[in-house]
């Protein structure tokens, strides 16, 4: 079986045919034994040298990515990355619509800063102008900040007649430049693989840390997703298998020791797909008090 029921049909299908690239037979296990050497060499050097950031780190960061976005990424891999990066703020913003409150009209946010910015991805060069790679990862920090668990409860039924805006309204004109340009030769789980590495090396410690620890927000978005759906047994049976692993998997977990770049697709960028998926065309059922009331 190639296909895994808990998956959306588009993850499974991106999972099939990345298992038998090349790059990931030979390229992932390589760059899995220098992720593991680099960490233990840099970090001690960034303690000492490099705890706080120069001004530079974010360009340097979204500059190098945008040049492998651009001539060695698949266009399967960043399509993904760039669905991810605008479906994440999607998810986030729904949560925290409570109490009939709609997302900004317009953005208080830089381009690609804040869950309220503006996620049109219309050139690579504008995402190293707006630093979007380090923004997206402040992403999870905010939605814990601004996350009220009181009001969410209190909302709840009127937070499941909701839907996520479509990410298809949102400009992914920058894969253009992918499809014309790109050799194609590094497939999705080696670009993230990748996009860790280059956090690593050029983010100051500080930036680093926050960034290889930023998925508290999935923990939030579990717990979020099973009290939505806990009327609906086949998707609490579904989200069983993104229980959250031992490590990294909150912010009060900083050790960047224990971080694991080959599972964040598993763990991170295929959660959001499903509980997108799900949130949009898998309508929740409302608590029975409240179902009975509206029948009436």
């Amino acid at each position: 079986m190639n296909s895994y029921p808990y998956m959306t049909n588009y993850v499974n299908e991106v999972f099939m045919r990345e298992k038998s690239r090349v790059d990931y037979i030979f390229l992932r296990p390589l760059l899995q034994v220098f992720y593991f050497f680099l960490r233990t060499v840099i970090f001690p050097i960034k303690y000492l040298i490099h705890r706080r950031p120069y001004g530079h780190e974010a360009r340097c960061i979204d500059g190098i990515l945008a040049l492998g976005m651009k001539y060695l990424a698949s266009e399967e891999a960043v399509e993904l990355i760039v669905r991810h990066v605008q479906i994440e703020p999607l998810i986030y913003r729904h949560l925290l619509a409570v109490g009939g409150k709609s997302p900004a009209e317009k953005p208080s946010h830089p381009k690609f800063n804040g869950i309220d910015g503006d996620f049109n991805i219309e050139s690579l060069t504008e995402m190293v102008r707006h630093n979007l790679t380090i923004g997206h990862d402040e992403l999870s920090y905010e939605v814990v900040d601004r996350f009220d668990r009181d009001s969410f409860l209190e909302h709840l039924d009127e937070i499941r007649q909701r839907v996520p805006e479509d990410h298809e309204l949102i400009s992914k004109k920058a894969i253009e430049v992918t499809r014309k340009s790109s050799l194609g030769w590094i497939g999705a789980t080696n670009v993230v693989i990748f996009i860790v590495i280059i956090i690593t090396i050029f983010a100051d410690l500080k930036t680093a840390v926050k960034a290889l620890n930023s998925f508290g927000a999935d923990s939030l978005l579990l717990w979020s997703m099973k009290r939505l759906y806990e009327h609906d047994r086949d998707v609490l049976t579904d989200l069983d298998f993104y229980l959250q692993a031992p490590n990294n998997r909150s912010h009060y977990n900083s050790s960047v020791f224990v971080s694991d770049p080959s599972l964040y697709l598993q763990y991170h960028v295929a959660f959001d797909e499903y509980a997108y998926e799900t949130l949009r065309t898998r309508q929740p059922a409302l608590a029975p008090e409240a179902s009975a009331s509206s029948e009436s």
